[in-house]
């Protein structure tokens, strides 16, 4: 071994970190629902690739009122219609969900959300990988729902 075995591996390991940082990222940000970008500093959703992110999305209007007040089925409705324009906004679908997160104040709300999701995607395969968790409080009161997903898309 004359040592630049090591050094040629250091080497494809920093250039692959070089070519993953240069990966366009774009952000999506979708009129007429509640503006991320202006009243929270973020984006919507975030393209990377071929994969989407979607910031976690909550039941407020366009104007930051409250859909659904104590209602969690009703705020998981509206949470899934957000994320299906942020997915249409980047070229993707429901279908094309991988990996979903929901937080819920308390179990009961966790349910309302799964009630939900099972309407809008449950049997659709390949079915999404799932993380719920029941917190004990979300950034406002009245919030009972925060949904956030990942998808890929060939497009």
């Amino acid at each position: 071994m004359d040592g630049q075995e090591g050094n040629s591996t250091i080497f494809s390991f920093f250039t692959t970190r070089k070519k993953e940082s240069l990966m366009i990222r774009t952000p999506i940000d979708v009129a007429g629902i509640y503006s991320y970008r202006d009243n929270l500093q973020i984006s919507h959703a975030v393209k990377a690739g071929n994969t989407i992110y979607i910031s976690g999305q909550v039941a407020l209007d366009p104007e930051g009122n409250v859909v659904g007040e104590g209602n969690a089925e009703v705020q998981a409705e509206y949470i899934w219609s957000n994320i299906e324009k942020v997915l249409g906004e980047a070229g993707s679908s429901l279908d094309e969900i991988v990996k979903i997160f929901v937080f819920g104040v308390g179990t009961k709300s966790t349910k309302g959300a799964w009630d939900v999701r099972k309407r809008m995607i449950l049997g659709k395969d390949p079915l999404p990988c799932v993380t719920s968790v029941a917190v004990s409080g979300l950034f406002r009161p009245d919030l009972l729902l925060e949904i956030d997903v990942i998808a890929v898309t060939g497009n």
